[in-house]
């Protein structure tokens, strides 16, 4: 009798307390072995997923924000390639922001997630090869940035954990625009040199950042390309009115905001100035490099169209 293929949750133990209702599971557990996993640290995401990997699980499925997917795609990336040609990302969004999600197309359900694995709709996701100022590599599934957003991040971050998300997330924003200064720094995407001072400079995989910000409208996750958005030396009232357009996820018309795109980005700049983030994770600072890899992994997703 053959064995049954294996599925792997992995909850956000803080925002998934309960774990997941039984009666949600029990579709698969006559065809499946499932396994719940809850986080207790900032690293247990990384190792369940490596772990899972490694024991030939088929499907990962991150349940929970866009920090419990980052942690859950650099657990599956730590692993050898021959160990990841069977299994397969998922995500079940339960956090706050979601971006990721956004872009990726899998829905927001247990039960679109079940029909998408019994259509075996997996599809090869780009992901961004992240090489940091200290020589580690981190790899980033949706954007990374340097400038006001992982400013945003760093507040947040340093906020009581007391308070609810939303309520931090809008202090953090307020703080950081009143304080945040444009910096220089000097790019190299694909060979070519750029310099300036930045409010922001992306590497985007996917759309979207922020709590439903479209910085990079024309990023796609399977196109072997990243879309490199820069916005130039814009004051703090500058970027507030720029705020409503990103939202709805077009290109924006102001000669301070450059949309290019490339395979290999390297940022330098003052170290202290220029905090790095990844998926909305502080990962450190400036100098960074950011190198697209085309179908680094497989991914259950509905395709558009």
């Amino acid at each position: 009798m053959a064995t049954p293929s294996r599925i792997v949750f992995i909850l956000h133990g803080r925002h998934r307390p309960q774990g997941l209702p039984e009666h949600l599971l029990a579709p698969l557990r006559a065809d499946f072995d499932v396994d719940v996993l809850m986080t207790s640290s900032a690293d247990s995401a990384t190792r369940y997923a490596r772990e899972a990997a490694l024991s030939g699980a088929r499907w990962v499925v991150a349940v929970g924000g866009d920090g419990t997917v980052h942690e859950v795609v650099n657990g599956l990336m730590s692993v050898p390639e021959a160990a990841r040609r069977d299994v397969a990302l998922a995500v079940l969004p339960t956090g706050t922001g979601n971006d990721f999600v956004r872009s990726l197309g899998s829905g927001d359900s247990l039960a679109g997630l079940i029909g998408l694995m019994a259509a075996d709709q997996v599809h090869a996701l780009d992901l961004i090869r992240v090489t940091l100022a200290n020589g580690s590599v981190r790899w980033c599934n949706n954007i990374g940035s340097i400038g006001i957003t992982s400013d945003i991040v760093r507040r947040v971050k340093a906020m009581p954990a007391r308070l609810p998300a939303s309520l931090a997330f809008y202090s953090a924003v307020t703080t950081a625009l009143l304080r945040w200064q444009p910096q220089p720094m000097r790019l190299t995407l694909d060979g070519e040199l750029i310099e300036g001072r930045f409010t922001c400079v992306s590497a985007a995989n996917g759309r979207f950042f922020g709590s439903g910000l479209g910085i990079a409208p024309e990023a796609r996750l399977d196109d072997g390309l990243m879309e490199v958005v820069l916005i130039d030396n814009a004051g703090s009232l500058d970027f507030i009115r720029l705020l409503p357009q990103l939202r709805q996820a077009q290109r924006l018309a102001d000669p301070r905001v450059r949309y290019l795109r490339g395979r290999v980005l390297q940022v330098a700049g003052e170290p202290a100035r220029c905090p790095l983030e990844l998926d909305g994770e502080l990962a450190g600072h400036a100098p960074v490099r950011f190198e697209l890899v085309p179908g680094a992994l497989r991914c259950l997703r509905r395709l558009p169209g």
